[in-house]
């Protein structure tokens, strides 16, 4: 990976997330989607990083997956994310988590999931999410 940490620290405009164990990540990450923060958000991913939502095909690259969040905060449903649990080993977590999506009549419609999470030079290398 080319990436240095003066790079990470201009395209995040603060800091480094090599400076972040990945629990600590992880949680700064999920705030960022929470506030709507597409920049933020994808500034926790490494350039060459790979995101792919369950069912989805995978997004490659911090500009792809950059573009992919600008759209969703913007366009996308009301939304919620609660995480029920994380575990971490090394540079690998597993995310356990429920996305809820507001349906048309103002219900909630909540599904489980999952996601494995690899980190390299600490920003997400990998994100891979399953349903259920």
């Amino acid at each position: 990976m080319r990436s240095t940490r003066g790079e990470r620290r201009n395209h995040r405009g603060r800091g480094s997330h090599s400076l972040l164990k990945p629990r600590e990540a992880l949680e700064s990450l999920f705030a960022a989607w929470r506030a709507g923060d597409a920049l933020r958000s994808a500034a926790h991913f490494g350039i060459d990083a790979t995101y792919r939502e369950a069912r989805g095909e995978p997004i490659a690259g911090r500009d792809a997956i950059t573009a992919h969040f600008t759209r969703f905060f913007r366009d996308g449903p009301q939304w919620r994310f609660e995480v029920d649990e994380i575990i971490v080993e090394g540079e690998q977590a597993a995310v356990r988590y429920r996305f809820a999506v507001a349906g048309p009549e103002g219900e909630w419609r909540e599904k489980p999931g999952c996601a494995f999470v690899a980190f390299r030079d600490g920003t997400v290398a990998e994100w891979r999410e399953y349903e259920g």
